[in-house]
């Protein structure tokens, strides 16, 4: 489990540290590790938010910079891990915060920080995986259902998702299908190419016809999975 702290006040952020290590350590035979980055101020927390399954959030002394604007900024984002506001010198519990939200009240007890803790693991575990599309310049995150299919074109490989939009990214075929092979439905048909057997409309005789008209041609070696994969998710 991934978690952020964003706190301005370094020694409160220094104590939560302390305390998500003394949970993770309770927890390393359980429910397993906790994995946590520490940030001081908001540009750098919305970098790449998506990775984390929690929020620890408390923007007390930055001139500008709220703790609401930094929910309502992961939310617009499509963060729907919890948001955990540490209340110190703002009481959190006064203001319209989106629904993902917990408070907790500084100093924190053990007891509340692991009840936040179960929280944000139940709500990972409810929660569709994500895929990391990351190009040169932009980084999107989508589930497995949204991706059609993936084909490599000189450096880059395309990738074609449901809704039209496309992403290059900055590798190979079977370098993108080995991230997300652990997701049953993907299939790399040949060596410059991965569909997703959700969105194959019709498979026929070495072939994958997809939801969208584009046709693949199919290793005889593959075809057995595509077969079973298809009656599985198409």
């Amino acid at each position: 489990m991934h978690i952020a702290i964003c706190d301005d006040n370094v020694a409160d952020r220094k104590q939560l540290e302390r305390l998500l290590k003394k949970e993770s350590d309770k927890r390393a035979a359980t429910t397993g590790i906790l994995y946590t980055d520490s940030y001081g101020n908001a540009s750098a927390l919305l970098s790449n938010p998506m990775q984390y399954d929690a929020f620890f959030i408390d923007m007390c002394e930055t001139i500008g910079v709220s703790a609401l604007s930094i929910a309502t900024e992961l939310t617009a984002r499509g963060v729907s891990a919890p948001l955990i506001l540490c209340c110190s010198k703002v009481n959190y519990r006064e203001q319209d915060f989106p629904g993902n939200t917990l408070f907790l009240d500084k100093p924190i007890r053990t007891s509340e920080l692991s009840d936040s803790i179960d929280h944000a693991l139940r709500i990972k575990a409810q929660t569709c995986p994500l895929i990391e599309l990351r190009e040169d310049k932009d980084t999107i995150y989508v589930t497995e259902a949204d991706i059609l299919y993936a084909v490599e074109e000189g450096r880059l490989t395309k990738v074609t998702l449901a809704d039209g939009r496309s992403v290059n990214l900055n590798t190979s075929a079977a370098n993108f299908f080995s991230e997300v092979e652990n997701h049953p439905s993907f299939l790399q048909p040949s060596v410059r190419t991965v569909i997703n057997c959700r969105h194959v409309r019709r498979l026929g005789f070495h072939k994958a016809v997809m939801t969208d008209g584009t046709v693949f041609k199919i290793a005889g070696s593959c075809m057995a999975y595509a077969r079973d994969a298809c009656s599985r998710f198409s």
